[in-house]
């Protein structure tokens, strides 16, 4: 990632609210009604924040999804990179999003690599399904 160029309030706005919140994804509405409902003195107007929101992910500060069937995208904190070594789990009901560092993880992405000539992109692969902690509230 790069030094910020130009880190105007808005800015700075938006990447804390990536980084407080760094295990979900937000559509950029999303990020525009939060912000603007936080204590902030000047709320940046939304085509700012939709601006601001695809520099940053050209940038590589934010990483961007596909919202399932919808034709939205979902952005999220990249936190410093590294996530194209792992596949990805985000929780249907809650929406956090989980890394999978694990061995197996690895070894799926090797195993489609050789078997099926494919190299899985980690970084923007998601697999979905119910944590733990919403599956024991069915």
């Amino acid at each position: 990632m790069q030094a910020l160029k130009y880190n105007t309030a808005a800015r700075e706005a938006i990447v804390a609210f990536f980084s407080e919140n760094p295990d979900r994804q937000y559509t950029t509405e999303q990020v525009f009604e939060n912000i603007t409902n936080a204590e902030c003195p000047k709320a940046p107007g939304k085509s700012t924040v939709y601006r601001l929101i695809s520099k940053l992910w050209q940038e590589g500060y934010l990483r961007r999804f596909r919202d399932g069937n919808d034709s939205n995208y979902l952005y999220q904190y990249a936190c410093g990179g590294g996530c194209e070594e792992h596949l990805h789990m985000k929780c249907t009901v809650c929406g956090k999003v989980y890394h999978l560092e694990c061995e197996k993880s690895e070894d799926l992405m090797g195993h489609v690599l050789c078997e099926h000539g494919f190299k899985i992109n980690g970084g923007i692969s998601m697999l979905y399904g119910q944590c733990s902690d919403c599956s024991i509230k069915d």
